[in-house]
């Protein structure tokens, strides 16, 4: 009966949830097209511990989802919770955000084909984007890549199968044109889709160690000239 704080931060949605049993009891957002992880992050996690009535103290651990994703947002929510595991004395937990999203659209109600298949898709660099290939089943066929879609071919997949695309990064695919091809709604990575895959990891005491631990950053950090100067 593990409760235990998620967060996402992946991406331009900064998502806090607490989850026990693998259900999700609360969870706060912020959606902000120019990323706001460093100005939200502790406010929602601690605006959550004052709306859910529980103290930091009785949380059994801490997860977060580990890239791929926006570096900058990668690295503030590592920080986090390495700082929130080492002062609590509490273990941690990594999740991949690409199999947290492919949990999360399993979770919804859908007519999904047996043989389907699906990308999860998120933005990276020009060009450029995330992504991982699951089954129906939730197994991992192709572990999380960078993806050059311009090189990349998916007819392999869309050949014999139903072959779902979603995630903030589909729009790079719009000129992906198959009677197999299914874009689904945006479904942005969120600290709730953890929930299921947080309590199997804590229940199979899948720690990461804090110390050495990095995100899944997949690509070498690039510098750009934005407003913000550091885009991931």
């Amino acid at each position: 009966m593990a409760l235990i704080l998620c967060l996402e931060t992946s991406s331009k949605n900064c998502s806090v949830s607490i989850c026990k049993d693998g259900q999700v009891l609360f969870v706060k957002e912020y959606y902000d097209e120019n990323y706001c992880h460093g100005e939200q992050l502790h406010v929602l996690i601690q605006s959550l511990l004052l709306e859910s009535n529980i103290s930091i103290y009785d949380l059994d651990a801490f997860a977060f989802s580990s890239g791929p994703g926006s570096y900058t947002g990668l690295r503030i929510g590592a920080a986090s919770i390495k700082g929130f595991s080492f002062a609590l004395d509490k273990p941690a937990i990594a999740i991949s955000t690409l199999k947290s999203m492919a949990y999360g659209l399993f979770s919804q109600p859908n007519d999904f084909k047996n043989n389907s298949l699906f990308f999860p898709v998120l933005d990276s660099r020009k060009d450029e984007i995330y992504t991982a290939l699951y089954d129906n089943s939730g197994q991992e066929n192709l572990p999380p890549f960078a993806c050059n879609v311009l090189s990349f071919s998916f007819e392999k997949y869309l050949k014999n199968h139903k072959v779902y695309f979603f995630g903030p990064g589909q729009y790079k695919l719009q000129n992906l044109k198959h009677e197999n091809a299914v874009f689904l709604h945006d479904n942005c990575p969120s600290s709730k889709y953890l929930a299921t895959l947080v309590e199997q990891e804590f229940n199979n005491h899948n720690f990461i160690d804090i110390a050495y631990f990095e995100p899944m950053y997949l690509k070498d950090f690039v510098a750009t000239k934005s407003k913000k100067s550091i885009i991931g």
